[in-house]
């Protein structure tokens, strides 16, 4: 009689860390590709002569697709594996990126860059990242810290590439091999993505009755405040900078220090979660924060603005790397790129807010300073709510999750 085959086979194996490398690439070219648009803000804008709450409008467009189709993309995922998701969303991102490189109009650019791009993002990221949390049980902590970290790598590297790119050779040609080489690596990430082997119960995860609990409420109302700061950061920090003086590639390295920084708190701060508490250092997170923004709103330095971003960076790293953790901690994997898809649409209400109130302030007062208040009003807002959620509420929610539904 043949044995039974162990359905935890995998878990935690090698073959779980390449779903862990490919994850990573995803989150780094996808959040490389997003957060850079501050770049961009300037030379485009000027091209099209749009205003910067124009402008800031197109960014929303594509952050709030990135977010708004999560839940779409992660139920997708989640019936027919990632691999296939995530491959679309590469020829997405590549077409979206040549589009942005040809268009000579405004409605042209909301859909190349906004629409397309932003439905890229949605395809790689959260169908990425719930395979991480679906490969493993005893070091799932960890490998989602690695994989989310492909987002401050990614920061890094593609702001001041771009930056100096663009300085050399123009907008249009940076956006045309940054197409290409986008859709190449996010091919090969969905090459390595595949199904879990422990088959999940995805038909009995109560979704709806998740989201209707206290913990997941407070968690998608830090998440909304959180990130008003943490988008107008990455569309304004750079145009603030030059306005101090700042030359496009120095005010594009200020990207470049959030994400590097970013590391730290995706990392470091998730290997202090086991020894002092998991929802301790998920609010540590959201203080850092909010003396970040403090910084911003006193700067009147180059320096300054290093030393905002840095801090920033380690707080924000730490925000979003941890997220996941949490709903796995609070909520459990059976349906968890669907839960993680509809938690992020917080980040899609954060972008639909921030940056266009940010940019209409500019406009009407033609002072950068008014991003940097915007920033922290809303980290003031996020803390408050974050520091509702109790130690033992993942307990609770769970109960509660698991109650049939009126």
């Amino acid at each position: 009689m043949a044995a039974t085959a162990n359905p935890n086979t995998g878990i935690d194996s090698p073959r779980a860390w390449l779903i862990v490398l490919a994850a990573f690439f995803g989150a780094f070219v996808a959040f490389g590709v997003m957060y850079c648009f501050g770049v961009f803000l300037k030379p485009v804008g000027m091209a099209f002569g749009a205003s910067h709450a124009t402008m800031s409008t197109v960014f929303s467009t594509l952050t709030v697709l990135s977010f708004f189709l999560a839940p779409l993309t992660g139920d997708l995922a989640d019936r027919i594996g990632p691999r296939n998701v995530v491959g679309a969303g590469a020829l997405l991102m590549g077409a979206g990126l040549l589009l942005t490189a040809q268009v000579h109009s405004l409605p042209m650019l909301f859909f190349s860059y906004g629409v397309c791009v932003g439905a890229a993002v949605a395809c790689v990221y959260i169908p990425s990242v719930a395979a991480v949390g679906e490969w493993f049980k005893v070091r799932r902590d960890i490998a989602l810290g690695i994989a989310i970290s492909g987002i401050g790598c990614g920061t890094l590297v593609a702001a001041p590439l771009a930056a100096r790119m663009t300085t050399e050779m123009g907008w249009r040609h940076t956006f045309e091999l940054f197409g290409w080489t986008s859709m190449v690596i996010l091919l090969g990430c969905a090459a390595l993505l595949s199904r879990p082997p422990v088959l999940r119960a995805k038909d009995t995860a109560n979704i709806w009755g998740m989201m209707r609990t206290r913990t997941f409420v407070l968690l998608y109302i830090s998440l909304v405040f959180d990130g008003i700061a943490i988008y107008t950061t990455f569309v304004f920090i750079s145009p603030f900078a030059m306005d101090l003086g700042a030359t496009h590639v120095a005010g594009a390295a200020l990207i470049g220090y959030i994400g590097a920084a970013s590391l730290v708190g995706r990392l470091g701060l998730n290997l202090l979660a086991p020894r002092f508490g998991l929802i301790n250092i998920y609010k540590t997170c959201y203080w850092i924060m909010l003396v970040s923004c403090g910084i911003w709103c006193m700067s009147h330095s180059y320096s300054m603005l290093i030393s905002f971003a840095v801090v920033l960076g380690v707080g924000y790293g730490g925000i979003v790397a941890m997220s996941p953790v949490v709903a796995a901690a609070r909520f459990g994997i059976e349906g968890l790129g669907e839960l993680l898809g509809f938690l992020f649409t917080a980040f899609g209400v954060a972008c639909l807010i921030g940056p266009p109130l940010a940019g209409v302030l500019v406009d009407r007062t033609h002072d950068f300073r008014w991003p940097a208040f915007v920033a922290l009003i809303s980290c003031v807002l996020a803390l408050g709510a974050v520091q509702m959620l109790r130690a033992n509420e993942g307990v609770t929610a769970a109960i509660e999750a698991e109650a049939p539904s009126d």
